[in-house]
C-alpha cells in the first residue's frame, strides 16, 4: 500500500511540473526584440548610428525630425539593406560532469548531444501572411520615403515606410534548438509617419512625427519535458514491461489497471510533448518623435531626439498540437480509477491532441531618448558622438490572456498561483532599461566623396538569468565602414557596410546543485539544473555556447523630383 501511494504521488507531482512547463515555454517569446535600431538609414548605420547631430536625410524622421529642415523642394529616397544573419549554438555536458551520477533524468543521454550545432537564419514577418523563414542567410530590406519643402517655407514635411524594430530567427524542424523556438519574429512596421521639420532660426530646428505602425509577435515551438519527475515515469514504465525494448512497441502490460494505468504512451524526459503556435498583431500603433537641433558654428552642432513608448494591444490565435504518446498517455491514465478522480479533481489533460483559441496581450514599445553633438576639424574632418537610453524595465512582465479555459494552465495554477489562471499567464521577464553610446567619424575626400566609420557597443537588457536561444543577444560591438557620394546637385548616394557578433556562454549549474541555491552562470530560461524547478528549462544540465553574427551592407539613393 505504501508503494502504491509513493508511485501515485510521484505520477501526481510529475503531471504537474509537465503541464506547468508547457505554460512556461511562453515568455521567450518576448526576448527576440532587441535588435532594434538596426537597417534604418545607411548613413546612420556607416556613422555607429551617432547622427542625431549629423542629418541624414528623410530617414531623420525617425533619427531626429530636426534634421528635416536640411532638406531642400521635393525629394525621394529609395534604400535597400541587404542582412546576413547566422545564430549558432553548441550543447555539451560540462567539462566535471561524472556519467556515474546521471541519477533519473540522465543528461549524458540526451539526445541532444548527439545532434550537432543549432542552427539558424533569419525569418520576417510579414502582415496577413506571417512568419516567413528564409533558407538563405541573406535577407534584402527596402525602405523609402518622400519629403517636400514649399519654396520660401521654414518647414519641412516627410513620410517614411520603414520598420524601427525586426527581429526573427527559423530553425529546421530537426534542429537541436527547436525547443527553444522553431521559428520566432517580432517586428513592429511603420507604415505612415507624417512628420515636420521647422527651422526657428538660423541657429535651432525643431521637428516632430506622428507615428502609425504594425506590431507583431509570433513563435513556433517544439515541446518537451526534461524533469527528473518525468524520469521516474519512464523507470515506472520500463520496470512494468510497458514497451518493448527494442521495438518500442506497447507489450499491452499494464499491472496496476484499472486501479491506474501508466502505460497508455511511452513519455520521457527526452521524447517530444507537441508543437506550440502562438501569433498576435495589431494593425494601428501610434507613436510619436519629437527632436531639436542647435547649430551656434560651423564646427559644433547639438542635437537630440525623444521617442515615445506605444502600447500595443495584440490580439492572435494559439495552436497546441500534442503528440500522438503524450495524448494517449493521459486519455489511458483517466480511464483508470485514480486517473478519473485525480484528473477532475486538478484538471489534467483529457487527452485531446489539439488546443486552439484565441489569445491576447499588451505589449511595450519602449521610449528611447538619445543625444549627440557633432565636431568638425579643418573644414574636413567630422567626428559624431551619441548618448542613448531605452526604457525596457516596461518589460517586466509578459500577460497572456486566452479566451477559454486551457487545460495546461488549469493545472499549472496549482503550483503557480500568483502567475496562472485557468486563462491567464503572467511571467515575469526583469528586462533592464540601458544606457549605449555611439561614435562615427567622417573625412571629406573631396566635394562630392565623404568616407565614413562607426563603433557602437551595444548593451544588452536581458538579464543574464534570461538568456535564451530565442534572443542569443549578449553584448556586441557594431563595427561599420560607408561612403556618401553627391552624385550630382539633386542626388546623393549612401554606401554602408557594417558587422556585430555577440557572444555568450551559459554553463550549466553544478551537477549537485540545490533547488535553494543561486547560480548565475545559467539561465532560468534555458539550462538550470534544478530538478524541481517549474521554468522554461528544455536543455537542463548543458553548458551551451551561443554566437550570433550579423552582416550588413546597404545603398541609399536620394534625389529631388
Amino acid at each position: 500500500m505504501t508503494d502504491k501511494k509513493i508511485i501515485i504521488n510521484s505520477l501526481w507531482r510529475f503531471k504537474m511540473r509537465k503541464i506547468a512547463f508547457l505554460a512556461m515555454m511562453v515568455p521567450g517569446l518576448a526576448n527576440a526584440e532587441l535588435l532594434q535600431n538596426l537597417f534604418i538609414d545607411n548613413k546612420a548605420m556607416s556613422l555607429g548610428n551617432a547622427v542625431t547631430a549629423d542629418p541624414t536625410g528623410i530617414m531623420d524622421i525617425h533619427y531626429n525630425p530636426a534634421g528635416l529642415t536640411k532638406l531642400d523642394g521635393r525629394q525621394f529616397q529609395l534604400q535597400f539593406h541587404n542582412i546576413m544573419l547566422k545564430s549558432e549554438a553548441k550543447f555539451s555536458l560540462p567539462d566535471d560532469y561524472d556519467p556515474d551520477k546521471d541519477g533519473l533524468l540522465a543528461i549524458s543521454e540526451d539526445p541532444i548531444l548527439d545532434e550537432g550545432k543549432s542552427r539558424a537564419n533569419v525569418a520576417a514577418y510579414f502582415p496577413f501572411i506571417g512568419t516567413v523563414g528564409i533558407p538563405l542567410p541573406i535577407v534584402a530590406l527596402p525602405t523609402v520615403g518622400v519629403s517636400i519643402k514649399p519654396p520660401g517655407s521654414k518647414f519641412t514635411f516627410a513620410n517614411a515606410l520603414y520598420a524601427p524594430m525586426a527581429a526573427g530567427f527559423s530553425k529546421d524542424k530537426d534542429d537541436p534548438g527547436r525547443y527553444q523556438a522553431r521559428e520566432v519574429a517580432i517586428q513592429r512596421l511603420t507604415y505612415l509617419s507624417p512628420s515636420f521639420g521647422y527651422q526657428v532660426s538660423d541657429e535651432f530646428s525643431v521637428g516632430a512625427g506622428l507615428l502609425f505602425s504594425h506590431q507583431a509577435l509570433a513563435l513556433e515551438q517544439e515541446l518537451r519535458a526534461p524533469n527528473v519527475l518525468v524520469g521516474v515515469l519512464e523507470e515506472l514504465q520500463d520496470a512494468f514491461g510497458c514497451f518493448d525494448q527494442v521495438t518500442g512497441e506497447p507489450t499491452g502490460q499494464d499491472p496496476l489497471a484499472p486501479f491506474i494505468t501508466l502505460c497508455g504512451g511511452n513519455v520521457g524526459p527526452y521524447d517530444d510533448i507537441g508543437t506550440l503556435s502562438i501569433d498576435m498583431t495589431e494593425s494601428l500603433s501610434p507613436s510619436f518623435n519629437l527632436g531639436m537641433l542647435w547649430e551656434p558654428n560651423g564646427w559644433f552642432k547639438w542635437g537630440a531626439v525623444y521617442q515615445s513608448e506605444a502600447t500595443s494591444q495584440l490580439k492572435g490565435d494559439f495552436e497546441l498540437e500534442y503528440t500522438k504518446e503524450f495524448s494517449d498517455f493521459f486519455r489511458n491514465f483517466n480511464s483508470s480509477i485514480i486517473g478519473a478522480i485525480t484528473g477532475a479533481i486538478f484538471s489534467f489533460p483529457q487527452g485531446q491532441t489539439y488546443e486552439a483559441g484565441h489569445v491576447n496581450t499588451e505589449l511595450t514599445y519602449p521610449q528611447h531618448f538619445q543625444t549627440g553633438v557633432k565636431f568638425r576639424y579643418f573644414d574636413i574632418f567630422h567626428l559624431n558622438l551619441d548618448l542613448g537610453w531605452t526604457d525596457f524595465d516596461e518589460w517586466d512582465s509578459l500577460y497572456l490572456k486566452f479566451d477559454r479555459p486551457v487545460s495546461f494552465l488549469s493545472t499549472a495554477k496549482i503550483l503557480s498561483p500568483e502567475i496562472v489562471t485557468d486563462t491567464t499567464l503572467d511571467m515575469p521577464l526583469g528586462f533592464r532599461s540601458v544606457w549605449t553610446y555611439n561614435v562615427g567619424m567622417a573625412m571629406d575626400l573631396n566635394s562630392r566623396i565623404q568616407l565614413r566609420a562607426g563603433f557602437e557597443p551595444r548593451n544588452s537588457s536581458i538579464p543574464k538569468d534570461a538568456r535564451s536561444l530565442q534572443a542569443p543577444i549578449g553584448f556586441a560591438r557594431m563595427y561599420a565602414v560607408g561612403l556618401g557620394y553627391q552624385w550630382d546637385l539633386d542626388t546623393v548616394i549612401d554606401l554602408s557596410m557594417s558587422f556585430m557578433k555577440s557572444v555568450e556562454h551559459i554553463n550549466a549549474d553544478p551537477q549537485d546543485a540545490s533547488s535553494n541555491n543561486e547560480y548565475p552562470s545559467s539561465s532560468n530560461s534555458l539550462n538550470r539544473n534544478c530538478l524541481t524547478c517549474v521554468v522554461t528549462n528544455p536543455y537542463p544540465g548543458l553548458d551551451i555556447d551561443t554566437k550570433l553574427t550579423i552582416g550588413h551592407a546597404g545603398i541609399s539613393f536620394r534625389t529631388k523630383f
